[in-house]
């Protein structure tokens, strides 16, 4: 009986290890999107000075992936930094925000500011965001609603339009 119970605790822990490695790897890959995504969007000229910031919304699922990809780097000459935040913030170039946070607040405060937002939800372009991941098959795919993205002043390299899913039309305003 024993033995049984034993057995069945190993199972739910080798589950939660793969569910937990699989999220780890998971957003190992959006880090590396984001990073990606910045080399692909130009800000308007006044937000395009000092470091490429890319913040995430408390709690980051991130670990230390975002952190460990962008250590070092830079984009002409600005240098990459990662900070995670508890509110809408207007010194982010990038702000990523997590499932787990509502995304609502964020999107309102940031809305025509040259921030790019990155969400996860199947709602995040339809309440405003400019980039969603989506994810289908096992793959993480992502979609850009280009309206939202000229509303915060951006402009998104056709290179990285040509690879983005178009939002479903119920997903958008």
């Amino acid at each position: 009986m024993i033995q049984r119970v034993l057995a069945g605790v190993g199972v739910v822990l080798l589950a939660g290890s793969a569910f937990a490695q699989e999220t780890a790897l998971e957003y190992e890959v959006k880090a590396a999107y984001l990073y990606n995504f910045v080399k692909f969007v130009a800000w308007p000229p006044a937000a395009a000075r000092g470091p490429l910031t890319i913040c995430v919304a408390a709690p980051s699922p991130f670990a230390t992936a975002l952190d460990d990809i962008v250590r070092g780097e830079s984009i002409e000459g600005r240098p990459i930094t990662t900070r995670v935040v508890e509110d809408p913030q207007a010194s982010c170039q990038v702000l990523f925000i997590p499932r787990a946070v509502p995304s609502a607040e964020y999107l309102r405060a940031l809305r025509t500011l040259p921030v790019l937002t990155v969400g996860e939800t199947p709602e995040f372009v339809r309440d405003g965001g400019i980039v969603n991941f989506v994810r289908d098959a096992g793959m993480i795919h992502f979609e850009i609603d280009q309206d939202n993205a000229r509303r915060a002043g951006l402009q998104i390299s056709s290179r990285l339009l040509r690879l983005a899913r178009t939002p479903h039309p119920s997903a958008t305003p």
